[in-house]
């Protein structure tokens, strides 16, 4: 299977759906299925909006997609719509200019970085699961490498990191990442991505760490009493 017809993409509202435009439909619905065969079962039982993007569909696909993924991964499909939020570049100057002048959108972040909802999974969050909440997360145990935790607040990890972890994922800045041992794939805080270096560094057990952004650059200091 071509791994690059179709990929999945997780995130707090939701399951994005990528594809290709130069593929016909029988070919994405057909991937679509051998796909969910191998890793629907990370998403039985879940109820979430499915967005795609790259290829526009008519009416009837998107319903034979929604009714596929809903059978295939056991889940509850509230809705399938074409994802908006990537866009081509404004071409016309006029139309330029007017968003331009357009005024911006204020955006409603998670206000509850210091004492908010906050989400407590116990044990291990394996390769393939993904752990997303609107709040702050909690995992008492290890992300491992193919794990990801997404969260509109802080992320706090009582033990190794070693997966993927989106804070601030409404593009709250002000969110953190901490861990017993921060050795994350890829870190996020908002919109500021960062990945650990090629040559990876031998620990001798848990050095705890806190990650957070400054000047649109994220920052790992020791974690110490002071810092908070």
């Amino acid at each position: 299977m071509d791994e690059n017809i179709i990929s999945f993409k997780a995130t707090v509202n939701g399951l994005i759906l990528i594809m290709r435009d130069e593929d016909d439909f029988e070919t994405i619905y057909e991937h679509i299925a051998q796909k969910l065969e191998s890793s629907g079962r990370f998403f039985k039982g879940a109820s979430m909006t499915v967005k795609y993007r790259g290829k526009k569909l008519t009416p009837e696909q998107e319903q034979k997609i929604a009714v596929l993924i809903s059978k295939k991964a056991k889940m509850e499909i509230k809705g399938i719509e074409e994802d908006v939020s990537v866009s081509e570049p404004e071409s016309d100057p006029e139309s330029s200019q007017k968003a331009v002048n357009k005024p911006k959108m204020k955006l409603l972040f998670f206000k509850g970085l210091e004492e908010g909802l906050t989400k407590f999974h116990k044990g291990t969050v394996r390769s393939g699961r993904l752990i997303s909440f609107d709040g702050n997360v909690v995992i008492i145990g290890d992300v491992n490498p193919g794990g990801e935790v997404i969260a509109t607040g802080n992320v706090v990890v009582m033990g190794s990191l070693r997966g993927m972890v989106h804070a601030g994922a409404d593009g709250n800045k002000e969110a953190i990442v901490a861990a017993l041992s921060l050795q994350p794939t890829q870190l996020r805080i908002a919109d500021v991505i960062t990945r650990p270096p090629d040559t990876k560094e031998d620990r001798q057990g848990f050095i705890p760490e806190l990650a957070f952004v400054k000047d649109d650059l994220v920052y790992i200091d020791r974690f110490l009493p002071q810092h908070m």
